[in-house]
């Protein structure tokens, strides 16, 4: 099991005050849980891209990953999401590749088509065909990325004759795309990619979440990729402290909140994730046990969302070291494995 630290960026106006902050203060906080991740020896930090409203306020994760990079020194530093539809590709081909280079080839790139209708709306772009502009603005990034000249000639780009500079300095980008859906899973699994997902919202049960892993590992063997490089970060909710008691008092109110402001969020609350087992909230050994389950059905890596619904920065810095200190030691045999991941190139 590999452990990643995920923030989201959710901010809130108008909360009770102890759940407020300001835009800056949350930005500097999430690059100081950055470092101390990185000092604690978790794998990866993973932040989300989001667009005009509270629940996301990270806008350029690259701009961000710049930042994170030049503070850091170990940790492999993910996007979770790029969504690729609002942008054209060849910047995101050319700032990605600047980003790999900067960090020392340590950027892992979760890329996604978007699904918030408020988003599209934002950028003035249709919804309905966003998996084929999707498809099209990945297949540009990958031209660009041999370095060679190239022209592209698709539905919804088109260039001539073009060579990027800087590429990547990992000679394979490691790639993600976020999905859980039985469908998009298998469509991913044939591409020969990896997938990332958060299984609340995909997903009602644990059993449920094993089926659309198993059946996306099937799929990609099938299409003859590599088994080895499959890597399957997953989001979980994570607070823990030293007593289910404690964690539970503490994280409830903070869950609750950001439950409720999100776009998607199937109007759950706490007891609704706990009792679906989507949740890493409690003692260190109530996070060993639910973890083993996840690796059972499929998850190797995992991303801790620490930080939601205004948690204050002291805890979310307590959980962090509680995690790496008493929960990570229990996976040691699986996290000393380094793992290859699936690639473009």
């Amino acid at each position: 099991m590999e452990f990643g630290l995920f923030t989201v960026f959710d901010n809130y106006k108008n909360q009770k005050e102890s759940f407020e902050r300001t835009p800056e203060q949350l930005l500097h906080e999430v690059l100081d849980q950055t470092v101390a991740a990185d000092e604690l020896g978790y794998t990866a930090a993973w932040f989300a891209e989001h667009h005009f409203n509270e629940y996301g306020i990270m806008t350029t994760p690259q701009t961000f990953l710049a930042v994170a990079a030049e503070r850091t020194k170990n940790i492999r530093l993910g996007t979770a999401i790029v969504t690729l539809p609002f942008k054209n590709p060849i910047q995101v081909a050319e700032d990605y590749a600047l980003l790999d280079v900067l960090s020392n080839g340590r950027l892992n790139l979760g890329l996604g088509s978007g699904y918030l209708p408020h988003e599209f709306a934002g950028f003035n772009v249709e919804g309905k065909d966003k998996a084929l502009r999707f498809n099209d603005s990945l297949a540009v990034i990958e031209k660009a990325w041999t370095g060679e000249k190239f022209s592209h000639d698709g539905d919804y780009y088109q260039f001539k004759d073009i060579k990027l500079e800087v590429t990547p300095k990992q000679k394979e980008m490691p790639i993600w795309i976020g999905t859980l859906s039985h469908n998009g899973a298998s469509f991913v699994g044939k591409m020969g990619y990896n997938i990332s997902g958060v299984p609340y919202v995909a997903c009602n049960s644990l059993p449920e979440l094993k089926e659309i892993l198993t059946n996306y590992k099937e799929t990609y063997r099938k299409a003859g990729h590599d088994e080895k490089k499959i890597n399957i970060p997953l989001a979980l909710h994570t607070y823990v402290a030293e007593t289910t008691e404690e964690a539970i008092a503490t994280a409830k109110p903070h869950l609750d909140l950001y439950l409720d402001t999100r776009m998607y969020g199937k109007s759950a609350k706490y007891e609704d994730l706990r009792d679906r087992e989507q949740v890493l909230i409690g003692s260190p050994q109530d996070v060993i046990e639910m973890l083993k389950k996840y690796q059972d059905a499929g998850c190797d890596h995992v991303m801790m969302l620490m930080n939601f619904g205004g948690m204050p920065h002291e805890k979310v810095l307590k959980s962090m070291e509680l995690v790496a200190k008493e929960v990570m030691p229990a996976f040691k045999e699986n996290a000393s494995e380094k793992k290859e991941y699936a690639t473009v190139i």
